[in-house]
């Protein structure tokens, strides 16, 4: 990923106004159509109103074994999504004992290549020549929205990821947005209670001694995610992140 998010700040940062030790900063539900199976979160209160609990429209279902998560991770031009572009998209499966069971990663060539240029090559790698024979915008981005029906969407800084897909979506006449999601940035800050440490994907590998092959490597980085997330779950003291869903509608 472009933008990893590293807390040089000393890790200040708020998001819809909830603080970065309340654990509901990892897990968000918007106010959107969603145009396809959303996953629901066992033991769901929906009496309670609570936006930032995810959709509290949504039925509550009992825990099952069909908990899984699709791992995303973009590299792009830029870091804006209304005027920078995917190049590089990886998606993984992860099941709920947080095994790799499905992935797909490919260049991308963007919808009308020749009005932007790839600022972030020297960070991404990523070349012309590649780009120009990726596959195309709206037929990865299927596949990403395919392989994210009826599971939790999960990114590192997941506000980036999720900021361009739905803006790469939109320009190629997809409709789906996401209304449920896991940020592994938001739930590692909620762990660091003294802010300790630094969240960047990076530091975060490193911490936990996790191997990232290659940094800005969009399949590297969401094997990175993928592994982080299991760590997490141990962390705050479940035994595997099928438990997720209903550590956050607590």
């Amino acid at each position: 990923m472009l933008n990893e998010c590293d807390d040089t700040d000393g890790a200040t940062t708020r998001w819809r106004g909830a603080p970065l030790g309340d654990h509901t900063t990892c897990f968000r539900g918007v106010t959107r159509t969603v145009t396809h199976p959303t996953p629901t979160v066992d033991h769901m209160d929906t009496t309670r109103g609570d936006t930032n609990r995810g959709d509290t429209n949504q039925p509550a279902r009992e825990a099952t074994d069909d908990v899984a998560f699709t791992v995303v991770d973009f590299e792009t031009t830029g870091l804006d999504p209304s005027t920078d572009r995917i190049l590089q998209v990886a998606a993984l499966v992860v099941d709920a004992d947080g095994a790799v069971v499905d992935s797909f990663d490919t260049i991308v060539k963007p919808q009308n290549p020749d009005e932007f240029e790839n600022s972030a090559a020297h960070v991404n790698g990523i070349s012309d020549e590649q780009v120009l024979s990726g596959m195309p915008l709206k037929e990865a981005l299927e596949r990403v929205w395919s392989m994210s029906r009826g599971r939790w969407f999960t990114a590192h800084n997941a506000r980036f990821d999720i900021g361009f897909l739905h803006a790469e979506s939109a320009r190629v006449g997809i409709e789906d947005t996401l209304e449920t999601w896991i940020d592994t940035l938001a739930l590692a800050r909620s762990i660091d209670t003294e802010h300790t440490r630094r969240h960047s994907l990076s530091a975060l590998c490193e911490h936990y001694g996790i191997e990232r092959e290659r940094a800005h490597e969009a399949l590297s980085d969401a094997r990175a995610t993928a592994e982080l997330l299991v760590h997490l779950t141990r962390e705050i003291g479940l035994g595997s992140p099928r438990e997720l869903p209903g550590y956050f509608a607590r």
